[in-house]
């Protein structure tokens, strides 16, 4: 009874490798765009799993925790994004890292997606083969599917799911938090913990945003107030030009010993007026020390246009000139980068519910068929 239970277990994997053959040829076009430092990465997690759950427990896990970064790194491709090859760490999972930052939360939230989608993919077709074959393998298959892909969607960042609902509500960041939380109490895991700092430190930064933004305009209108210092002593007269220098001087004098003052100690972490002030004094001072430099320079050529063989002065120019476009490009794609439409935030938690919906029920399904087959599992 046993032997013909295995056999049938032998034909199944056959029907899904045909199955994959078949119909899902991009599977070879995947491993060709692994790389030997990914493949490595892949074998070095298979021999660890299994020495600890057996050698089927580890090619169903590296299995699909490789169809799910292939997900990703599908979802990557689509949009012209550059990635690394998939790298396993054992007893961890795998990632894929970008190349380069999506150009807003919806670009984010399709790649994203694009791992528990394959993922969830991945093991469907374990489904019709335990329902034929009665094999607790392909029992195991689905659970481990179910929950890995449903524990990703987990509304915390850097997890799939925090970033597929930061296009709907970065607010529901702390829902995530709260879960894991709760997760980690019922669970404890030294990177769970690791996932919840990196969860906390997005959803801080995002709730700070407005506080950064604001930050961030006063820092382009102070280079902005450079340039036309700059512009105001080159037409200046001599005379001009002393009582020009003698303010910079005055004023460095002045938010020097401002900075000096404020010792680490007496700013609290989360005070971000506080903090906000010492920051701005500390640019404050770097403006008024430029223009003192490029006063003492005598080097002064039109316009900040050329950055090549230029003099102490026009560096200077083009430096205030240069923070002022970089600092103004990231304040704007700060500003926009979590706004979408109406429709835009339908359609996502739509999607996001739905498979979120779908992997509950199988996890907690195949659960309880687990506990029946449990003497069975090798």
């Amino acid at each position: 009874m046993k032997d013909s239970k295995s056999n049938k277990g032998w034909i199944g994997l056959g029907a899904i490798g045909l199955f994959f053959l078949g119909k899902m040829k991009w599977l070879f076009a995947l491993l060709k765009i692994a790389k030997v430092g990914s493949l490595i990465s892949i074998f070095v997690s298979l021999g660890a799993y299994a020495l600890v759950y057996g050698w089927k427990f580890a090619v169903a896990l590296v299995y699909l925790i490789y169809i799910h970064e292939m997900g990703h790194l599908l979802a990557a491709k689509r949009k012209g994004i550059k990635t690394s090859n998939a790298i396993f760490i054992p007893f961890v999972g795998a990632l894929i890292a970008l190349k380069e930052e999506p150009k807003n939360a919806n670009q984010e939230a399709y790649l994203a997606f694009g791992g528990p989608l394959l993922g969830t993919l991945a093991f469907l077709p374990a489904i019709p083969l335990f329902m034929m074959t009665e094999n607790p393998f392909w029992l195991l298959v689905i659970t481990l599917g179910a929950m890995i892909n449903l524990f990703n969607l987990m509304p915390v960042h850097p997890l799939d799911g925090g970033r597929i609902v930061g296009v709907i509500s970065t607010k529901l960041w702390v829902l995530g938090i709260i879960g894991m939380v709760v997760y980690l109490f019922l669970h404890p895991n030294p990177f769970l913990i690791l996932f919840l700092l990196l969860g906390i430190s997005k959803w801080w930064k995002e709730f700070r945003s407005e506080t950064t933004r604001s930050q961030r305009d006063i820092i382009i209108e102070l280079n902005q107030f450079g340039l036309r210092q700059l512009e105001q002593y080159a037409a200046a007269t001599d005379e001009e030009k002393i009582r020009l220098v003698n303010i910079w001087n005055m004023e460095a004098s002045q938010q020097y010993e401002k900075f000096n003052n404020m010792k680490s100690w007496h700013i609290p972490l989360f005070d971000d007026n506080k903090l906000k002030e010492k920051q701005l004094t500390e640019v404050k001072l770097n403006i008024y020390r430029s223009l003192m430099d490029a006063a003492n320079s005598n080097e002064y050529q039109n316009g900040p246009t050329d950055f090549e063989n230029i003099g102490t002065y026009e560096r200077i120019a083009a430096t205030f000139f240069k923070e002022v476009q970089q600092q103004t490009e990231i304040r704007d794609k700060e500003k926009s980068y979590y706004s979408s439409s109406l429709k835009t935030k339908v359609i996502w938690f739509s999607l996001y519910i739905g498979l979120a919906i779908f992997l509950m029920i199988t996890s907690l399904y195949a659960g309880d068929l687990m506990e029946q087959y449990k003497t069975l599992l090798p």
